[in-house]
């Protein structure tokens, strides 16, 4: 059986909000395969480029959550890992 790992409550918002953003991704994309392939008359292309550009923005507020946390954890050990 595996034991669940206990997380401090910063992880879990950081996990329900990565959860939450990538499950409205997937369906803002399902939802533009949809309409273009129902309409394809219809111009997707500035859906598209806001799924790109939502996906950077959350990609690099991830990337530098992660890499504060790994800061303030290396200054709150003195350098000590």
């Amino acid at each position: 059986m595996v034991t669940p790992k206990r997380r401090s409550a910063i992880d879990l918002v950081v996990i329900m909000l990565t959860a939450t953003v990538g499950l409205m991704l997937l369906l803002s994309v399902v939802g533009v395969f949809v309409l273009r392939f129902t309409h394809p008359e219809v111009d997707t292309s500035r859906a598209g480029e806001t799924v790109a550009n939502i996906v950077t923005t959350i990609v690099g507020a991830l990337v530098g959550f992660i890499g504060g946390r790994a800061t303030g954890r290396y200054e709150a050990t003195n350098g000590k890992t």
